[in-house]
């Protein structure tokens, strides 16, 4: 996927990653309500060399002392401390840990300490250290005094064998116990010498501050969670996309089924509280209806200028192809064309919605199931079933009623002969079909025109599905011309707002009526308009938009009376 591609993704399923940013939030502040605050301080203890010594070998100058790490986990150094604390020894001991650093010269030890507040484990870590200090000056004191008591042994030992060499000094063994002997003062000596230059035992480098927390801040653990939150939800939105396999834009239309996209029809809020809805038909310029324009453009260019036959199909029902077909229909009666719109669809005919009474009665199926095979077609029979709209150049040929095999009755041999009959009659017939996807009956349809539109909806055709249609019609040797993609969700710029939005639409004002779209029974309805028009339009408050709307309404009454009925058709 390009750039471009995840950013329109992530556009589109925007609502994925906010409900996954937000779940990760509520976690997040769910965590921090029930979590246990800790807080954490730590002091340093400097060893001198002979400690430091003494803590590895476990000896000082020969004698044995017990001043390593461990000692400080002992309870003659966490008792003392325990009791400068108030704590339980157990729960000090706890509490506590140490850590040796023997990386320079002299070996340092940490001791760290937690509490449920700063001071208290402040606290913790000085009567910590400064048991432990007391504890490791104690034990070398204790072991400088062994070491004199020693050094005193080994000269009263060394005097008395110096007093026997010299007493018999033939006496070789005596003289070899003499030799031991000032050795053993020797070391003695010096590692009293060596305890006395170290100095002090320990020496406390860095006394404890009010402890820090240990856990995350607040503000920290909410940036975590926002950042997870964006980063899963994102993954989550392009996851879901990579299995998302309904049709997203027209722009795919032609890798997935092979066609050509007829274009897009946008959603239209509106469009569901019109009666009827026919957003053509009417004077309003919008999004909607200027699309359905273009599209009636569009298959002017794949369709013969006279006697043409287009079927109006979808993938699924409910993809809108009963909508598109009485507003194609519609368009083209408005530009100029004779159509006759014929419903097709004898399994639940949808265009009563848009013509009432002009779409029930007998119909095709009555046609059909008629004639027998081989008897030829009654001209009077599709002439008489032909109904007339409300709208200038509009007819209708009704579904009829539902026969018990729509499948097989438009099988039938004389619906060619009903379509070449209808060709001959109008500019352009448009049939709206049943869906192409389970069913033969547009594949039937299709077979007997010029071609077949199928319509698919946008986030809820499925592309395979969507291509077996397509794969379908042209199986049965339809001809398919394009696709169009119903329920757009894409926004226009706002600059393009001028021109579908018209100047005067704010005005309460009565809707001229127009030549192209009235049948000439509507003289008289004009006339009342026109008259209507004229009273409130006096010298003293007249307007030219008024004065205009006058004259078209004129201008509408005398086209409209020049035209005879024959004219309508």
């Amino acid at each position: 996927m390009t750039l471009r591609q995840i950013l329109d993704v992530l556009w589109k399923r925007w609502w994925i990653i906010v409900a996954v940013t937000m779940i990760a939030l509520l976690t997040a502040f769910a965590y921090l309500q029930i979590r246990t605050v800790t807080y954490q301080s730590q002091a340093v203890i400097r060893l001198s060399d002979v400690v430091s010594e003494g803590a590895v070998t476990g000896k000082v100058g020969g004698v044995a002392v017990d001043v390593g790490l461990e000692a400080a986990a002992s309870s003659a150094v966490m008792d003392p401390a325990a009791e400068q604390t108030g704590d339980d020894p157990d729960t000090l001991r706890a509490a506590v840990s140490g850590q040796v650093d023997d990386s320079s010269a002299l070996a340092r030890v940490m001791i760290t300490a937690t509490g449920s507040t700063p001071s208290e484990s402040q606290a913790r870590a000085a009567a910590l250290a400064s048991s432990y200090s007391a504890y490791v000056d104690a034990q070398m004191a204790s072991a400088l005094t062994t070491l004199q008591q020693r050094q005193t042994e080994a000269i009263q030992t060394a005097q008395t064998l110096q007093q026997t060499v010299k007493d018999n000094p033939g006496d070789s063994i005596a003289a070899t116990n003499l030799a031991t002997a000032l050795s053993k003062m020797t070391s003695i000596n010096l590692a009293i010498e060596s305890v006395n230059d170290a100095g002090a035992a320990t020496a406390v480098v860095a006394n404890p501050l009010p402890g820090e927390s240990t856990v995350p801040s607040t503000v920290i653990v909410l940036l975590l969670a926002l950042a997870t939150g964006l980063i899963v939800g994102i993954a989550a939105a392009l996851i879901r996309d990579q299995f998302d396999n309904r049709l997203r834009g027209e722009d795919e239309i032609e890798a997935i089924a092979d066609t050509r996209s007829l274009g897009e029809l946008n959603w239209d809020r509106g469009v569901s509280s019109m009666k009827p809805p026919l957003p053509v038909s009417r004077n309003e310029r919008t999004d909607l209806s200027e699309r359905l324009r273009t599209l009636r453009s569009t298959l002017q260019v794949f369709l013969p200028p006279r006697e043409a036959v287009v079927v109006i199909t979808s993938v699924e029902p409910g993809d809108g192809k009963s909508f598109v077909s009485a507003n194609l229909a519609m368009a083209w009666a408005r530009a100029g064309k004779s159509v006759i719109l014929v419903g097709g669809d004898l399994r639940r005919p949808d265009l009563g919605r848009y013509f009432d009474d002009a779409a029930d009665g007998e119909g095709l199926s009555d046609i059909l199931q008629e004639h027998e095979v081989g008897e030829p077609l009654e001209p009077r029979a599709v002439d008489a079933r032909l109904n007339t709209t409300r709208y200038r150049r509009l007819r209708l040929l009704p579904a009829g009623a539902e026969p018990p095999d729509p499948a097989d009755l438009l099988a039938h041999p004389v619906l060619r002969d009903v379509v070449m009959h209808l060709r001959g009659l109008a500019d352009i017939v448009i049939i709206d079909s049943p869906p192409a996807m389970g069913m033969a009956d547009a594949a039937l349809l299709a077979l007997q025109s010029d071609g077949a539109v199928v319509i698919s909806s946008i986030r809820r055709t499925d592309r395979v599905m969507l291509a077996d249609a397509v794969a379908a019609l042209r199986a049965a040797g339809a001809e398919v011309i394009g696709v169009v993609a119903n329920r757009g969700r894409r926004k226009l710029p706002k600059t393009y707002s001028a021109y579908y939005v018209s100047a005067r639409s704010t005005e309460p004002t009565t809707p001229r009526p127009e030549t192209a779209d009235v049948a000439p029974g509507t003289v008289e309805e004009l006339r009342r308009l026109l008259n209507t028009s004229s009273e409130t339009a006096s010298p003293h408050n007249g307007t030219p938009d008024r004065a205009s709307r006058n004259a078209e309404a004129r201008a509408a009454v005398s086209g409209a009376e020049r035209k005879s009925p024959s004219d309508a058709s």
